[in-house]
This record gives C-alpha cells, sequence and structure tokens, in this order.
C-alpha cells in the first residue's frame, strides 16, 4: 500500500521507516526543502539510532521517497499527519499546524480518503478538528493514531510496541480508525478503538504518568540524600511491588524531552481550564521545577554552601535530555546549565551528540570538543546525561586537567571505583558517599539560589 506523511520530524521519520519495514510504500513530504534535499542524500535532521541507515536502505529500495509536494499522491488511501504541537498563545501542544493541515487536505481528497493525526493532540484537539469537519457531508475520514515511542528506541518501539490505540472523531470514522489498526497488524501488539476525546486522554494521561513516576523517584532521592539511604535499594524494593515495578522510577537530574515536561504542563492549564479540580496530574511540573533547583543546591552544599557556586567553574557533561538522542528540548541539563550559571558558576558543557541543538536552543551555553576540555580546570564536574562513554572516562586524565576534586554524578553512570582511585570525591544522587557510616546533617528545604531558567526549544 502507499502511504502519505505529512511532516519530516522525529515522529515522521520513523512511522516512515516503520510502515516501510512493513512493506508499504511510503511518501514523505515537508515544507522544510533544505530538509527534503538532506533526506533524499540519506541525511535526516535528527539523531535516533538506527535511522540514517533504515532511510539509505528505504531510498535504496524505493521503499521511501522524499517530497515538498504537500498533496497525497492518487493512489494513497492515508494521509499521516505528523507535524509538531509547539507551544502557542493557549499554552503547550497548539494545534494550530494540525489545524492548517487537515483543513488543507480536507479541500483536495474525498470521502474514501483517511486523515489520520499522529501528533500529540490536547484534550480539546479532537473538538477543534470536529469544527473543522461540522457540516462537511463528503469529508475524509478524520482518524487519530498518537505515537508511544521513546526517543533513544523509537525504531525498537514502531517495530514492538506494546499497544496501538486509534481514535474515531465521529462514529462515521470509525471504519477508517479500524483501518488504521489494520495497518499494524503484522506487529501483533494489542490494539484500541475509542473516540478520539478518550484517545486524546490515554495520550496525555500516559505520558504524565510516565513522568509522575520519574518525578517520584527523584523526590526520594531527595530524601535519601538527607537521611544517608541508598535510592538504588529503595527502588529496587519498592519495585518488588508487581503492582509498581521499576520500569521510569529511576532518578536523574529530572524529566525532559519533547512529551513528558510539555504534557505535564498542558493537562494542569487545562484541568484548570475545566474547572476540575486535578492536584496529583498539576503537579508534576512543580515537583520536577522544584528537583531542578534541589539539585543546584545540593551541588552548592557540596561546594561549601550558600552562595559557594560564585565564581567556580562547573564541567557539564550532558546535554541531551537522555542518552541516544540529540533533543535538547526541556532537557534538564540545559536547565541545570542555566541555574548554576544564574548562581554565579562558569558552565563548560560536554556532550557527544546535541551540541549544535544545545548551542541553538542556549546560545550563552559554551561547549567543549571533548570530556577532557569541559572538566578543564573545573572545581567540580556534574554527570547529567547517562552516554554509555561517559561510564568509560579515563578518570586519571580527568583528575590532573580539574582544579578541584568533586564529581557529582546525577545519573549513576561515573565508574567511581576508578574516579576515587584517580584522587575524586564522588558523589551520586540519591546514594551515600563511600565509606559514609551515619546520615549526613539535615539541610533546609530552601536554598539561595535562582528559579530555574526555562529550557524550552522549539520543535526543529
Amino acid at each position: 500500500m502507499h502511504l502519505f506523511l505529512l511532516g519530516a520530524g522525529h515522529v515522521g521519520l520513523v512511522s516512515a521507516v516503520g510502515f516501510a519495514r512493513l512493506g508499504h510504500r511510503v511518501t514523505v513530504a515537508d515544507l522544510d526543502a533544505a530538509r527534503i534535499a538532506d533526506l533524499n542524500d540519506g541525511l535526516p535532521p535528527v539523531f535516533e539510532p538506527g535511522l540514517t541507515e533504515a532511510i539509505v536502505r528505504g531510498l535504496a529500495d524505493g521503499s521511501l521517497t522524499f517530497t515538498t509536494q504537500l498533496d497525497p499522491p492518487p493512489d494513497a488511501p492515508f494521509t499521516f499527519v505528523c507535524v509538531n504541537t509547539p507551544t502557542g498563545p493557549d499554552g503547550p501542544l497548539s494545534t494550530v499546524h494540525v489545524e492548517r493541515a487537515t483543513a488543507q487536505l480536507m479541500t483536495g481528497v474525498g470521502p474514501d480518503h483517511a486523515i489520520v493525526i499522529r501528533s500529540t493532540l490536547p484534550l480539546d484537539g479532537p473538538s477543534r478538528l470536529a469544527a473543522l469537519a461540522a457540516n462537511r457531508v463528503d469529508r475524509p475520514s478524520i482518524v487519530t493514531n498518537p505515537e508511544f515511542m521513546r526517543e533513544g528506541q523509537a525504531l525498537e518501539d514502531f517495530d514492538r510496541p506494546n499497544r496501538v490505540v486509534a481514535g474515531w472523531l465521529e462514529p462515521r470514522d470509525a471504519a477508517a480508525a479500524q483501518a488504521v489498526l489494520d495497518l499494524y497488524a503484522p506487529l501483533g501488539a494489542p490494539s484500541l478503538v475509542a473516540d478520539a476525546r478518550s484517545v486524546a486522554l490515554i495520550k496525555l494521561g500516559a505520558n504524565v504518568y510516565l513522568g509522575m513516576k520519574i518525578s517520584f523517584a527523584n523526590e526520594l532521592a531527595r530524601v535519601a540524600d538527607a537521611t544517608g539511604a541508598d535510592v538504588e535499594q529503595v527502588i529496587a524494593g519498592i519495585g518488588l511491588d508487581g503492582r509498581i515495578g521499576t520500569a521510569f522510577l529511576r532518578p536523574g537530574p529530572g524529566i525532559g524531552g519533547s512529551c513528558l515536561p510539555e504534557q505535564a504542563v498542558a493537562i494542569a492549564l487545562q484541568t484548570v481550564a475545566l474547572d476540575v479540580e486535578a492536584p496529583l496530574l498539576s503537579a508534576v511540573h512543580r515537583s520536577n521545577t522544584v528537583h531542578q533547583r534541589q539539585i543546584v543546591a545540593r551541588l552548592e552544599r557540596l561546594l561549601g554552601g550558600p552562595g559557594s557556586l560564585a565564581g567556580r567553574r562547573i564541567g557539564l557533561l550532558g546535554l541531551a535530555f537522555k542518552a541516544n538522542t540529540d533533543d535538547v528540548r526541556e532537557s534538564p541539563a540545559l536547565a541545570l546549565a542555566a541555574n548554576l550559571r544564574a548562581a554565579g558558576a562558569t558552565v563548560l558543557a560536554h556532550d557527544p551528540r546535541a551540541e549544535a541543538r544545545a548551542r541553538r536552543a542556549d546560545p550563552q551555553l559554551d561547549v567543549a570538543p571533548t570530556p577532557l576540555e569541559a572538566v578543564r580546570d573545573a572545581d567540580a564536574v556534574v554527570v547529567a546525561t547517562e552516554w554509555a562513554e561517559y561510564g568509560q572516562l579515563d578518570w586519571p586524565a580527568l583528575a590532573s586537567a580539574m582544579r578541584g576534586t568533586l564529581v557529582y554524578d546525577t545519573r549513576a553512570v561515573v565508574d567511581v571505583e576508578s574516579a576515587q582511585a584517580a584522587g575524586l570525591q564522588v558523589e551520586r544522587l540519591g546514594r551515600p558517599s563511600a565509606g559514609m557510616d551515619q546520615p549526613p546533617e539535615a539541610v533546609p528545604a530552601s536554598a539561595s539560589i535562582p528559579e530555574p531558567a526555562s529550557s524550552s526549544a522549539s520543535d526543529s
């Protein structure tokens, strides 16, 4: 079957590759002529493990085509809308691009065509689409089909999804929703057809719940720091309960990326607009903000107390919001860099993949070409992204380049034995220092550091 996709971003490209590997012929369209030219040369605009190789194979065997022509090919029964939903006047998840694409498609295709919204919608997104479709008797079917792919593992998640969901805008669209699910049938995943309003809440609710688990783990880590407990053991013990498990129950410098933080804000704002009291849903974003502030407070205490970051030089390892991606949207590492600078520190960062995007997101950011250069003359090193190479660093070489001895590992990836053998003091988020036999002194919850600066960046 010939499938048409609008939007050559992360979701669109991974979806295109996934459908091509299922045996379909896929045409991907985008307004950005330079991006399309690069894709025709096998150069995707984002880093995702395996994506470049898959695109090159698709170009070679003819299963993938990239174009700036936005009209669906006559033999394509489905158009997948994969445009971004950026922050707009009404808050996160603006549907302006989705509505524009849908309205344009409805003027050019008939009732035998299905417009499939792959983009993430806010809670009122289906209502906005219904308004576009109102009084159009011969309109195409409109279906929602949100993705549940993790950056860094997106191709694997497309090939082995834990569920596939499709939503019908009106009952007349139910058959088209089932036809969309049939495209994924070879993957053997559990599937669900529901109304589009329920599907929108499924998508947002799932991501906010995952964000809540990360935020819960982060709060446990801060309690562990205050008591001398080991958060790794705490989470292992909690996760033995089959009702809870350990997935996403892992602390770090904060939640990030294009989904979890943005959707936590979106659902909080929308519950207020709906006059629904939802304190738990609204707490995820605040918990993340507090945690990012407390990461800086903890580093400040490790360096001597309030005001001790002023004039310090900090080497920051990691800028992407997680490993195996170059995505820096809502990256806690960028928030950390901004907050450290606001506290008076000089920050020199490194990331193996995200340097270019980080520079665009934060023009004030100084980036080094290697970890060694990032930590040169540093009073402390902070590990903010769990890249595998940061677990294999030459700590004797880094220690000799540093001015201080503190390594603050927020991701538990540092080879502690090697770093300590090099004469460094390794502190890990939520894990007791080596050799500590009693809990640390209680520390006031508040600290004299500024509120976190925003680390958001526009979708590419």
